[in-house]
């Protein structure tokens, strides 16, 4: 079964639904904020399955591809789906195709040898890889715009492996904000005791026994409309029982530990 479907979406201010990409040192200049013309979005939807995977991703991404603050984001975007040095130029949907090809060929090789190896009643008792990944609009401001990414990648055994986090881009260069970004050099020592005891308020009921080791996120930091918000992935400061711990931290409580750009862009 393939399903390839291609919508156009005009979004505004409010709720809507690692990357290798270089931006601005924390100390340069601060850029020139002007009005933004709203951003259009496109979004893919591919879904196909054999007897190896099942493969279901969804996309949004800015419509067009040859003005640089446009074709900057969709590199950020196609670097957080995993594509390796994109231009920016790509055919979304092309990619998706690709994709799947690639993690089949893969899902192919692997289960061939778990098939020889096990004992199976029939073949609809043979485990399959799955496959699930989705690129959405999360909050858009007059500046920047956050996106939420969530997935699975499932390759046999007690469970897969899943992920969610954030990431935001100004809407001025197209660029993704990362922590150099926002936040002054020598932040990490004053911001990892607010991050912890916004987690433990917001995420794990101030009970600290479920946190194994804790330092800054991997994750980039993300803008939403409340504060900062910051996200760990499974295994990364706890078990995985406890699934994908994030919180939000007010701007106001940052706001000393901001660059003259994080200020500027939430002042807007």
């Amino acid at each position: 079964m393939l399903t390839v479907a291609v919508t156009v979406v005009a979004c505004g201010n409010g709720k809507a639904a690692e990357p290798n990409v270089d931006v601005p040192d924390s100390d340069s200049t601060v850029p020139n904020i002007v009005e933004v013309t709203p951003v259009l979005f496109d979004s893919v939807v591919y879904s196909n399955s054999n007897k190896w995977l099942e493969y279901n991703v969804y996309l949004v991404y800015p419509k067009g591809g040859t003005d640089e603050v446009i074709r900057n984001m969709r590199k950020v975007i196609l670097s957080n789906f995993g594509e390796k040095n994109p231009t920016g130029d790509e055919d979304f949907a092309q990619v998706l195709r690709k994709t799947y090809e690639s993690h089949s060929e893969e899902a192919k090789s692997e289960l061939e040898e778990l098939y020889e190896d096990a004992d199976f009643a029939d073949d609809d008792s043979k485990p399959r890889y799955t496959y699930e990944d989705a690129i959405r609009l999360d909050y858009e401001s007059t500046e920047y715009v956050t996106f939420f990414s969530s997935g699975y990648d499932y390759r046999a055994g007690a469970h897969g492996m899943p992920w969610q986090y954030r990431f935001s881009v100004d809407l001025n260069t197209g660029r993704q904000i990362k922590w150099a970004d926002m936040f002054k050099p020598g932040y990490k020592a004053k911001l990892k005791p607010i991050i912890k005891k916004a987690l433990l308020d917001q995420y794990f009921e101030n009970d600290e026994s479920y946190i194994d080791r804790f330092d800054l996120p991997g994750a980039e930091p993300a803008l939403t409309l409340e504060g900062v918000w910051f996200g760990y992935g499974a295994y990364e400061i706890a078990a995985f029982a406890a699934g994908m711990p994030e919180c939000v931290v007010g701007y106001d409580k940052l706001y000393d530990l901001f660059t003259d750009y994080a200020k500027m862009i939430i002042k807007k």
